[in-house]
C-alpha cells in the first residue's frame, strides 16, 4: 500500500516556517530599536550631498536614530528638509544644534546634533502640530569647499586682469627686458672698473676703521670728563660767584652815594677835579663789577675741566670785593683824608659879613 503525501500539510508547515523566520528577523532587527522615538525634522541650507535615506543621526557623537525621509523644502526649494526618527530620552533644547557630518572620506554623511546648555527650555513643537524644526547650521566641509570656490574664483579672475594687463602692456615689457640685457652688458664690459671701483670703497673702509676706534676712546675720555665732574662743588662755585657779583653791585651804589655826598660837600674847582678823578675810578670799578657778572654768567655755563681756575678766580674776587668795601667804608668816614692826605685838613671858609 503506497503512503500518500498529504501536500496541504506541507505546504503548511512551510509557509509556517517562513512566517517564523520573517518575526524572527523583525524582532531582531526591532531590538536594536528604542522602545520609543519622536519625529524630528532638519531644515538645511543649501545641498546635503551625502545624506541618504537610513543615514545615522548622532547625538554628541552617539547614534539616536536615523533619516526616514529627504525632500524640499515645499516654500523654498533652495533648502531640504530631512525627517528623522530619535531616540524619545535624548535631551532635545531650544539651543541645540544641527549639522551635517562626514564620518569617513567616502562622502557619507551624518546628521550631528550637539546638547544645548542644561537650564535651556526644552525644544518647541511645531505650530501645526508637526514635528519639531531645528535649522542646520553650515558644516566644516562645506564652508571649506565654499572657501576653495571663492579662492579659484578670486585666482581666476587675478589671472585674467594678469593676461590682460600683459596683453596691454608687451611693447613696454619688450623694451624693458631690452634695456635689462644692455645694462647687463654694459656691467659685463666694465666688469675691470667695477672691481676697482669696489676695491676702492674696501680701501675707504680699512682707512675708516681706525677712525672709528678713535672716536670711540673720545667718546670714552670725554665721558670720563663729565662724570668726574662734582655738581656740588660746582654748585658752590656758582654760588659763590652770584655773591660775588651781588656784593660788587651793592658797592657800586655806595660809591655812587659817597660821590654825591662829596659832590655837593666840595665846591671848589680843585676839589671837583680830584673828584672827577675818584668818579672816572669808581666807574671803572663799576666796568669790573659788570666784568665779573659777565665772568659769573659765562661760569653758569660752564662745565669742564677748567672748574679749579674759575674757583681761584671766584676766591681773588672775593678777596678784591673786601678790599673795595674797606675803601668804601674809608671814604665814608673821612673823605677829607681821600681826598687831601692825612697830613692835610679841608680849610674852613667864614662868610665875610
Amino acid at each position: 500500500m503506497e503512503t500518500r503525501a498529504n501536500y496541504a500539510l506541507i505546504g503548511g508547515f512551510t509557509l509556517a516556517v517562513i512566517v517564523s523566520i520573517f518575526l524572527f528577523i523583525l524582532w531582531f532587527s526591532g531590538s536594536n530599536r528604542p522602545a520609543h522615538q519622536v519625529p524630528l525634522r532638519v531644515l538645511f541650507n543649501g545641498s546635503i550631498s551625502g545624506l541618504s535615506r537610513g543615514g545615522a543621526v548622532l547625538f554628541n557623537g552617539v547614534k539616536v536614530g536615523e533619516v526616514t525621509h529627504i525632500d524640499l523644502a515645499p516654500d523654498d526649494p533652495s533648502r531640504v528638509q530631512a525627517d528623522v526618527v530619535i531616540d524619545a530620552r535624548v535631551p532635545l533644547r531650544s539651543d541645540t544644534k544641527a549639522r551635517l557630518e562626514f564620518t569617513n572620506l567616502t562622502g557619507i554623511a551624518a546628521l550631528a546634533l550637539t546638547g544645548g546648555s542644561s537650564d535651556a527650555p526644552p525644544l518647541p513643537a511645531a505650530a501645526d502640530g508637526g514635528p519639531s524644526v531645528i535649522r542646520a547650521d553650515r558644516s566644516d566641509f562645506q564652508d571649506l569647499l565654499e572657501s576653495a570656490r571663492r579662492i579659484a574664483t578670486q585666482a581666476s579672475e587675478f589671472l585674467d586682469r594678469a593676461n590682460g594687463l600683459v596683453d596691454s602692456n608687451s611693447a613696454s615689457l619688450g623694451k624693458t627686458i631690452k634695456n635689462a640685457e644692455k645694462f647687463s652688458d654694459a656691467l659685463a664690459a666694465n666688469s675691470d672698473g667695477i672691481k676697482d671701483f669696489m676695491g676702492s670703497m674696501a680701501d675707504i673702509g680699512r682707512t675708516i676703521k681706525p677712525l672709528t676706534g678713535k672716536l670711540e676712546t673720545l667718546a670714552t675720555d670725554t665721558d670720563k670728563v663729565v662724570k668726574s665732574i662734582e655738581p656740588d662743588r660746582v654748585k658752590s662755585i656758582l654760588e659763590h660767584a652770584d655773591s660775588f657779583s651781588g656784593k660788587l653791585d651793592a658797592a657800586g651804589n655806595k660809591i655812587e652815594g659817597v660821590m654825591a655826598s662829596l659832590e655837593s660837600f666840595l665846591g671848589s674847582g680843585e676839589s671837583k677835579n680830584a673828584l672827577n678823578d675818584i668818579k672816572g675810578s669808581f666807574s671803572e670799578v663799576a666796568s669790573a663789577a659788570k666784568a665779573v657778572r659777565r665772568a659769573a654768567d659765562n661760569i653758569n655755563r660752564f662745565a669742564g675741566s677748567g672748574l679749579r681756575q674759575y674757583e681761584a678766580l671766584a676766591v681773588d674776587g672775593r678777596k678784591t670785593l673786601d678790599t673795595i668795601s674797606q675803601a668804601v667804608r674809608s671814604i665814608e668816614n673821612n673823605p677829607q683824608q681821600f681826598l687831601f692826605g692825612k697830613k692835610s685838613s679841608i680849610p674852613e671858609y667864614t662868610s665875610s659879613r
